[in-house]
Parts: C-alpha cells; sequence; structure tokens
C-alpha cells in the first residue's frame, strides 16, 4: 500500500555507494544469478511477478514508481529474466495518471498518483495489471483500473478516452462506492483461473472504524468487464487484510484466504473461503490458523523484529494449490523463540473447512525471516517459497532466500540469492526533503519445472538512499 499523498519530485541524495547487485555475463549461467530490473535513479517497491503461460521465457514484475510519474510501473522480460524493458521514461502502466516518467509528456489518465500494483497472465499469454488511481484532493476519489497488453508487456491499455482501462470498482471520500461503502481501498491482488475468469480482491477500509471487509470483482470476458464488487467478508471483528486468492486447475474452485487482526496487533488470525461457481458466490470464512506473534513493521504504531526500524511487509498468508498432493497450502511468517520464522500449514482441497495440518518452522533460520512468498510448480509439485532474511548476516542486515521442497514441506534446501546483505532502515522513498524507510508490502515468486524466478526491492548502486530498485533473481531448484 502507498501512503504518499503528493506527488514527489525527482531528486538525488548522495550517500555511501552500497555492494553491486548487478549480474556478470558469467553469472546469467549460474544458480542463482540477480539482475536490476528497474536501473534507474529513484525508488520502486512492491514487486509482484508472473510468467507467461504461452511462453515461459516472458515475465513481467510491476511496482510502486517513485520517479516523476509517482504511480504504477511495469517492467518486462523476454528472455527468461537477463534483461528488461526500461524503466525511463516507458516503464509505467498508462491511462492512470496524469504523469508520465518523463516529466515533457503528460499522462493519459486523470488521477494524482497511484499504487498497489497486481500483476497476471491468463491461459492465452494476455498480460494483466491491476493498480488503484488516488485523486490528491475532494472529492478523493479511488478507482481500481485493469490494464491489459498483448504483447507480453511491452506495451499496455493506452488510456483516455479511446483506450480506456477497464473500472473494476470505484470510490470516494463521502464513503458511496459501486458494491461497498468505502472510503479507502488496498492491497489488491490478481488470480487467473485456467479457464481465463479473473479475480481481483482487495481491502476496504470503510471510514467507520476497524472493521475493514475483503472484496472480489470477477470477469468472464478477458476484463473487458466486471461485476459488481461482493463482500466477501463482513469485517465485523476487526480489519481484515491481505486477501489473495489461490484457483485449483483441476476444478475451478477458487480459495481466498485473508488474515485479521481480531482484537489487536496485525494479522492475528488467519481465514479461507471458497468459490465453486467462478466467483458468484462464496463460502462464509473459515478460521485454519492464528499467530503466536504477528510481525509488525509499521512505525511509530509497531515494530517488533531486531535492527533499525522501517515499514515493511508483515505476517500474512501467501496461498498456492499443490495439485499433485491435492492440498490448499499457505506460508506465513510469525515471531517464534524471539525471532520471525517461516511457517507452512495446509489442508485437502476437498475439505478446506476442518482442522488443518499443524503448522511447522520451515528450515530454522538463524535471523529473522519476513514477507514469505510461495509458489508450487504445478507439475512436480515442488513448492517454492523466498523471504527477506537476516540468518547471513548475524540477525543484522537482510539478504533474499530461497527455499525449496520436493516433497511436500518435509525437507528443505536453501539458498541465499542476493550476493550482499543490506540494511533496509537506510534506504526508502522520497518524503519532503529526506526519505521514508519503506520497503514495500510484498515480492513476487513464480514456479517453472526447472527454475524459480523472484522479484524483490533492494538498493540500487548509487544516487543515495532512495534509489530502491526492482531486483530480479532466479534460482535452479
Amino acid at each position: 500500500m502507498r501512503l504518499s499523498a503528493p506527488i514527489c519530485a525527482f531528486f538525488i541524495l548522495a550517500c555511501e555507494r552500497p555492494a553491486d547487485f548487478s549480474v556478470s555475463e558469467a553469472e546469467l549461467s549460474s544458480s542463482p544469478y540477480v539482475t536490476d530490473v528497474s536501473n534507474d535513479q529513484t525508488a520502486q517497491n512492491e514487486t509482484p511477478i508472473a510468467v507467461n503461460p504461452v511462453n515461459p521465457d516472458n515475465m513481467i514484475t510491476g511496482n510502486n514508481d517513485w520517479n516523476y510519474n509517482d504511480g504504477c510501473g511495469v517492467n518486462a522480460s523476454f528472455d527468461g529474466g537477463k534483461s528488461w524493458t526500461k524503466t525511463y521514461p516507458f516503464g509505467f502502466i498508462p491511462g492512470i495518471t496524469r504523469y508520465t516518467d518523463d516529466p515533457d509528456v503528460d499522462g493519459t489518465g486523470g488521477y494524482d498518483y497511484a499504487g498497489d500494483p497486481a500483476v497476471a497472465f491468463a491461459p492465452d499469454g494476455a498480460a494483466y495489471f491491476a493498480c488503484f488511481g488516488y485523486q490528491g484532493t475532494p472529492p478523493y476519489g479511488v478507482a481500481l483500473l485493469l490494464s491489459r497488453s498483448t504483447d507480453g508487456g511491452r506495451t499496455w491499455t493506452a488510456g483516455g478516452p479511446d483506450a480506456p482501462l477497464t473500472l473494476v470498482s470505484a470510490f470516494n471520500g463521502n464513503g458511496q462506492a459501486k458494491g461497498s461503502t468505502g472510503q479507502f481501498p488496498d492491497h489488491e491482488a490478481i488470480s487467473i483461473a485456467p479457464d481465463g475468469t479473473i479475480y481481483v480482491t482487495w481491502a476496504q477500509f470503510n471510514g467507520l472504524g476497524s472493521h475493514s471487509p475483503i472484496f472480489v470483482a470477477v470477469s468472464t470476458d478477458g476484463g473487458r468487464s466486471f461485476s459488481a464488487p461482493q463482500k466477501v467478508t463482513s469485517g465485523s471483528v476487526r480489519s481484515d487484510q491481505d486477501a489473495r486468492i489461490a484457483v485449483d486447475p483441476a476444478t475451478g474452485a477458487a480459495y481466498l484466504t485473508f488474515d485479521n487482526s481480531i482484537q489487536g496487533g496485525k494479522g492475528t488470525a488467519m481465514y479461507v473461503a471458497a468459490s465453486y461457481d467462478r466467483g458468484s458466490s462464496w463460502t462464509a470464512p473459515y478460521q485454519f490458523a492464528t499467530f503466536q506473534n504477528p510481525v509488525c513493521l509499521y512505525p511509530p504504531y509497531c515494530f517488533n523484529i531486531s535492527g533499525g526500524q522501517f515499514r515493511g511487509p508483515g505476517s500474512y498468508p501467501a496461498p498456492a494449490i499443490d495439485p499433485v498432493r491435492g492440498r490448499l497450502v499457505v506460508a506465513y511468517t510469525d515471531i517464534v523463540g524471539g525471532r520471525a520464522q517461516i511457517l507452512l500449514t495446509s489442508a485437502p482441497l476437498s475439505n478446506v473447512f476442518a482442522p488443518w495440518s499443524k503448522a511447522g518452522v520451515v528450515a530454522p533460520g538463524a535471523g529473522d525471516r519476513i514477507n514469505v512468498e510461495m509458489s508450487i510448480e504445478p507439475g512436480s509439485g515442488r513448492y517454492d517459497l523466498m523471504a527477506n532474511d537476516r540468518s547471513w548476516a548475524a540477525n543484522a542486515l537482510f539478504d533474499v532466500t530461497y527455499f525449496g521442497s520436493s516433497n511436500g514441506g518435509a525437507s528443505w534446501s536453501v539458498q541465499r540469492v542476493t550476493k550482499s546483505s543490506w540494511d533496509p532502515s537506510q534506504y526508502g522513498v522520497p518524503s519532503g526533503s529526506g526519505f521514508r524507510p519503506f520497503i514495500g508490502d510484498y515480492d513476487g515468486i513464480v514456479s517453472l519445472p526447472g527454475s524459480v524466478g523472484m522479484a524483490w526491492t533492494g538498493p540500487g548502486k548509487n544516487y543515495g538512499p532512495t534509489n530502491l530498485e526492482v531486483y530480479f533473481g532466479r534460482v535452479t531448484p
């Protein structure tokens, strides 16, 4: 979620040059390798990733882009992640903001800033990007918009009156909206079923206290239109958040997971709801797990891991379908024994509304591990996880680590992905004349038969503490 309301102008702050995260030609054939995707002069964060089922060498990753555009950025690769389309001046989704990444070129949208990127590919190879557009002045309208690309992410829906983006849902500051009564929608996610059904889900902070429900909108015509947003949860206890949908490729059943803070804190419990009719109806949510001490990185309100404080991802459920074993699997982070660790739990797809498996710690680490993302390779059922990890630096600095399991989580291989460690409290996004340490609320991971692709936020080589970059890493499990 983006919290910066004003349009952020481009500027540079000098500081000590951090470690080089670039990738050499020799490293391109090794495992793991890392390359700088955005490769520009200011900040990007929140980095979902998707792979084209028609052409696995084609991938896209999104980001919150703090360039002049202050909107949703996008990069595409057509060689398996070795190289990516450029961030400046055309690496943004048109049709949302009034600005582009080029101060001399006007945007084709009507919003002052944008954020919360979500990406997906359809079975036919079409790419989709969901993003919120925000008005910075009354009536403070917010629109959830969907863009489409038919060339693998090189170009996107142009925007403007002749080629508008698809409206998923709209909100305004008076609490009136299509399908809800909200003032602040947040953290959407997009999933596309094997039959092409598009699911977009988000949390709706309604301005009536901390009782945010989860909404889902569905498209069955390739993203040209969406059903009226459906309120799946009541939000009657406390903030529902971090909603995601995983779809069973065999049956088309859609499983929605989210967390709820119940009586305080972030994400005290996790829930699942299901739809068996392409999103027309949803079951009542079922509580499948609770947190011991959910990770909270939201200074000054809460910060409960070690090190310098920064805004980043906390505890949330990351769901995936295991078609080989017929299970819905959820990875999450929790503080166990004083350190944030990754845990895994699952249930049979035949009944996700009964007690789930006892949560187990994934490859216990020597340092805090937060921001777990998970994908499952459908052919083999291999579990692929990534996390920001302090285990490689005496619980002091961050790296990205890959965790792989070929036996349903019974045992794990562990690989360090990043080349050098870094301190997330020393980098962030532009804020006035300085910076706000904010590395984003989520990363991205995709599984292929012989490799795993990951996208995350890390420090750039130059340009100071506001030079957070999008990085891509590829690992051979």
